[in-house]
C-alpha cells in the first residue's frame, strides 16, 4: 500500500512536494471511517482527489510518479545503454535547472520473507536524477518498529546495510554499474526470484497502475486484456448495465501484426522496449446491442465497432471499469488523471465510492486521480485529509497541499462551495471574457 510520494525540481514542481496516504487523526464523527485501512499500526486512505485550475501542476504531479515507476523497469535495459535518463527538471528557475530532480516512495509490501517469515515491510525508496546520471538512490526497510538501513548510493559510492546482503553481493559479483542505471533495477534484472527483498519491492511497483495510456490514446488496452478471462468480461459487461450503458455483449478481436508490415520507427521503438515482435497484435472491440422491428418486437442483435461507433463516455468508461475491477479484486493502487473526462458526475462519484466502501474494497485497493468533479468534494465521500489542491504562482511554481491544512474548516462546511468561492485557493482567476471579445479589453 502506498503512504507518501514525494517530488522536488520535476517540471512545474521547483521545491519539495508530498502527496500522503496516511490519514489525520480524525477529529470529528462526521468523518467518513470506511475510507480509512490498518495496516502495520498506520491508518491509511483508500484514496485521495487532487483539484486545481488547468494547467496548475495536476497532471504533472502524476506524471513523476509515471517517471519514478519507469525508470525503475527502464533503467537495467540494454536498450538504454548509451541513452540519457529523460527526466525534465523545473526549467522556469535558474536555481533547479541544471540540478537533479528527485523522488521519493514510501509503502508498505506484504509477506516480505524475513528471518524465514513473512512480514508486512514499509519500505523508502528513493533516487535522484540528471539526464546524465543517478546522482543519489536509497533504500530503507522498517521490518521492526526502527527503520534499517538497507543500502544507499552516492554518484559511484555505495553502501550497504546487513539485511540487504542480496544487493551487496550482487554489487560485489558486477564490479561496477552504469551510471544510468538504478541499483534497485539491477538486482531485479539479475537475481529476479533469487532476491527476495528486491523481487517483493517491484512486485510492488508492478502493482502500481498508471492509467496514462487513456490521455495517449491506448483507452482501450488495458480492460481488453482482462477480458481473456470469462469471470472478468462477465463482469464488466454487468458494470456497462448498473452504469446505464445498454450493451448485450463485448467482444475482442485480435489480429496479429506482420513486423515486416510496420514502419521502421514503430520497429525501433518497440526494441526499445523489449517487447516481442513475434507477438504484436491489433486489438479491436466490438459492442453488441438489442434490434427491433417496427412494433418494437425484438429481432436480433446489431455489431457496433465500439471505437467508431460508440459514445466518448462509453469509451471512457470502457477504458477505466477493467483497471478499476482489477484494482478492487487484487489490491491495486491506481494512477487515474481526469478521471471526469467524458463521465457524468453521478457515475464518477460511484466509481469513487467503491475505494471508500469496506464492502466493494475488500483487498485495500486504492486510488489517486486528478478531477475538477466538486461533487465528490464533500464529507460523504472524501474526507479532508483525502482532498488536494494544486495552484501555480506567478514563478511558475506548482504547490501541492491538502484541505487539512486550512485548520479553520469547519466540519459542517460545504467543501465545494467553498472552493468555488476561491477560500482555499486552486481556482482560475478569470478576465473578462465578454469585454475581450467586444473589443474593449486587448488583455
Amino acid at each position: 500500500m502506498l503512504l507518501e510520494f514525494q517530488v522536488e525540481n520535476y517540471l512545474s514542481f521547483k521545491e519539495n512536494n508530498t502527496l500522503s496516504m496516511i490519514a489525520s487523526p480524525s477529529k470529528s464523527k462526521k468523518e467518513i471511517s470506511d475510507a480509512i485501512i490498518t495496516k502495520k499500526n498506520y491508518k491509511i486512505l483508500s484514496s485521495v482527489a487532487l483539484y486545481g485550475a488547468n494547467a496548475s501542476g495536476k497532471s504533472n504531479y502524476l506524471r513523476a510518479i509515471h517517471f519514478m515507476k519507469k525508470l525503475i523497469f527502464d533503467s537495467a535495459r540494454e536498450s538504454q545503454v548509451g541513452e540519457d535518463i529523460e527526466v525534465k527538471s523545473f526549467k522556469l528557475s535558474s536555481d533547479t535547472e541544471n540540478e537533479p530532480s528527485s523522488f521519493e516512495m514510501t509503502f508498505i509490501v506484504h509477506n516480505v520473507m524475513y528471518k524465514n517469515e513473512p512480514n508486512d515491510v514499509a519500505f523508502r525508496y528513493g533516487f535522484q536524477v540528471s539526464k546524465e546520471r543517478i546522482h543519489t538512490e536509497w533504500l530503507f526497510g522498517r521490518f521492526t518498529t526502527q527503520e534499517s538501513l538497507l543500502f544507499t548510493r552516492v554518484l559511484d559510492d555505495f553502501k550497504f546495510g546487513p539485511k540487504f546482503n542480496e544487493g551487496k553481493r550482487v554489487f560485489k559479483a558486477i564490479g561496477g554499474i552504469r551510471k544510468t542505471t538504478l541499483l534497485l533495477s539491477l538486482i531485479a534484472a539479475i537475481k529476479g526470484e533469487n532476491a527476495p527483498i528486491t523481487h517483493s519491492i517491484m512486485t510492488w511497483f508492478k502493482k502500481l497502475q498508471d492509467l496514462t495510456d487513456i490521455a495517449d490514446g491506448n483507452i482501450f488496452s488495458i480492460t481488453a486484456s482482462l477480458m481473456d478471462k470469462k469471470e472478468m468480461k462477465d463482469r464488466i459487461i454487468k458494470a456497462f448495465c448498473l452504469a446505464d450503458i445498454c450493451v448485450e455483449s463485448i467482444d475482442i478481436e485480435k489480429k496479429r501484426v506482420d513486423p515486416s508490415d510496420l514502419p521502421k520507427f514503430i520497429i525501433e521503438d518497440l526494441e526499445k522496449r523489449d517487447t516481442d515482435l513475434k507477438n504484436i497484435h491489433t486489438l479491436s472491440v466490438k459492442s453488441q446491442h438489442q434490434k427491433y422491428n417496427n412494433k418494437r418486437e425484438k429481432i436480433g442483435f446489431e455489431t457496433f465497432d465500439f471505437a467508431k461507433e460508440e459514445s466518448d463516455g462509453s469509451k471512457k468508461f470502457f477504458a477505466l471499469i477493467g483497471p478499476i475491477l482489477d484494482a478492487l479484486q487484487n489490491g491495486l493502487v491506481l494512477i487515474i488523471d481526469e478521471i471526469d473526462a467524458r463521465l457524468h458526475p453521478t457515475l464518477c462519484n460511484v466509481l469513487i465510492s467503491l475505494f471508500n466502501s469496506k464492502k466493494s474494497n475488500k483487498n485495500n485497493a486504492q486510488i489517486i486521480f486528478a478531477t475538477h468533479n466538486t461533487q465528490i468534494m464533500n464529507r460523504k465521500t472524501l474526507r479532508r485529509d483525502q482532498i488536494y489542491f494544486v495552484e501555480k504562482d506567478k514563478f511558475g511554481e506548482s504547490d501541492l497541499y491538502s484541505l487539512l491544512d486550512y485548520k479553520k474548516v469547519r466540519n459542517d462546511a460545504s467543501y465545494d462551495k467553498d472552493y468555488l468561492l476561491g477560500k482555499y485557493g486552486a481556482v482560475p482567476y478569470l478576465g473578462n471574457f465578454e469585454n475581450f471579445i467586444a473589443g474593449d479589453e486587448l488583455w
